[in-house]
């Protein structure tokens, strides 16, 4: 595809009291602070999508000093062709405008993106954007180090 390597941590079933232990929290964040960006998949699928995202930025805040709540974030909402598959007896939780709207409003950043990994809609596009931001973002690090000397 052209993007440049790009190495990625994998963070599932991170639990409400993650903070504190519960599950296998502090093993799964410890890994998390030697990222350089974090990646939201949100399910739109979920029983609570808005509820699991702001969850996790509960954890990410409440962990050791609170600095992963600072990292670079990027939230894709994956499962988007399931908006086109639902009758109306069995309508998803949200619509696509809702869960863009809450995202939003809990949002700091306006990163992000809408993808079906089961289409491969939206994988490409994602890849090539992350390779470019992680960049952006390992490249500003340097500078306010070499800066700072």
């Amino acid at each position: 595809s052209g993007s440049a390597g790009l190495v990625l941590c994998d963070v599932p079933g991170l639990v409400a009291g993650a903070a504190e232990g519960v599950g296998l929290g502090h093993a799964f964040l410890r890994h998390v602070e030697r990222c350089h960006v974090i990646l939201h998949l949100v399910d739109a699928t979920s029983i609570d999508p808005l509820g699991d995202f702001n969850m996790l930025n509960r954890e990410l805040a409440r962990y050791g000093s609170g600095q992963l709540a600072n990292m670079p974030q990027v939230v894709v909402v994956n499962k988007v062709d399931a908006f086109g598959e639902y009758s109306e007896e069995e309508i998803l939780k949200l619509t696509r405008e809702e869960l863009k709207d809450g995202l939003g409003e809990s949002m700091d950043h306006s990163r992000l993106m809408w993808m079906s990994a089961k289409e491969k809609e939206g994988v490409e596009d994602l890849m090539g954007r992350m390779a470019k931001f992680v960049t952006s973002v390992k490249q500003k690090k340097v500078n306010e180090v070499v800066s700072s000397h």
